[in-house]
């Protein structure tokens, strides 16, 4: 499907709200067809997401080293401890970000770069206090039994890219993310399972049909937040 086609990615100021269309369940998805649409879109973008994702992990490093030279300084005790995740976290949750942004873009023919992964650094503060809650909600659902825990894992799933390309509250992000994946919730769970299989066999041998995988993987996230929500204009426009 291409952006023209796809009447999400062209809001209609007379139509009613895509994030509240979303939640109503007011979208359709089919597993078969994101993994169709998802493999068709990686070529040609599959080395600029895997340019993004050694970013991501360069980045990662280069913190953890960071951080564990402030251990070596700062005297060790639960709250350091405490800080030092929040900071990574802190650092790694804006590239998070970048990531679902990289997949929705090539979800609507928006151009894509590696570097927007680098984009959302502004928004560090919002994303770190949504994570938290998603960590801390999820966490608390496994405890109970697990099953809470799986489904708040999936019905969380749309949250980042809520906050970003909408521009919504961590609480609103988390309850739109919530309320619309729960319309159609074992057919995301089983998107993710079929996505993780895939993965896991795309490992033998050698992990070399990763190649392939890991960004079909973040284009196929992509597709299903467009279907679900639409992509806003900001997102489409970014500056280059």
């Amino acid at each position: 499907m291409s952006l023209d086609d796809n009447p999400r990615t062209h809001p209609d100021p007379d139509r009613h709200n895509p994030v509240e269309a979303g939640m109503a369940g007011d979208y359709s998805i089919a597993i078969g067809n994101i993994l169709g649409e998802a493999w068709q879109r990686t070529g040609g973008a599959k080395w600029i997401i895997h340019l993004a994702m050694f970013i991501y992990f360069g980045i990662s490093i280069l913190a953890g080293i960071g951080i564990a030279i402030i251990a070596m300084v700062l005297p060790e005790s639960g709250m350091t401890e405490m800080f030092y995740q929040l900071l990574m976290m802190a650092v790694t949750t804006p590239l998070w970000a970048g990531l679902w942004m990289i997949g929705l873009r090539r979800a609507v023919d928006a151009p894509v770069r590696a570097s927007q992964i680098l984009d959302y650094f502004h928004l560090t503060l919002p994303l770190l206090g949504l994570y938290l809650l998603i960590t801390v909600f999820t966490v608390l659902g496994f405890l109970l039994l697990i099953l809470p825990g799986i489904y708040l894992a999936i019905a969380y799933l749309l949250a980042i890219p809520l906050m970003v390309d909408k521009g919504l509250a961590p609480w609103e992000a988390m309850e739109a993310s919530r309320k619309a994946i729960s319309k159609r919730w074992f057919t995301v769970f089983g998107l993710t399972l079929a996505i993780s299989f895939l993965n896991l066999f795309a490992m033998i041998p050698f992990g070399l049909g990763l190649i392939w995988t890991l960004p079909m993987t973040n284009i196929a996230f992509g597709i299903l937040y467009r279907n679900i929500f639409g992509c806003s204009d900001k997102s489409m426009t970014a500056t280059f």
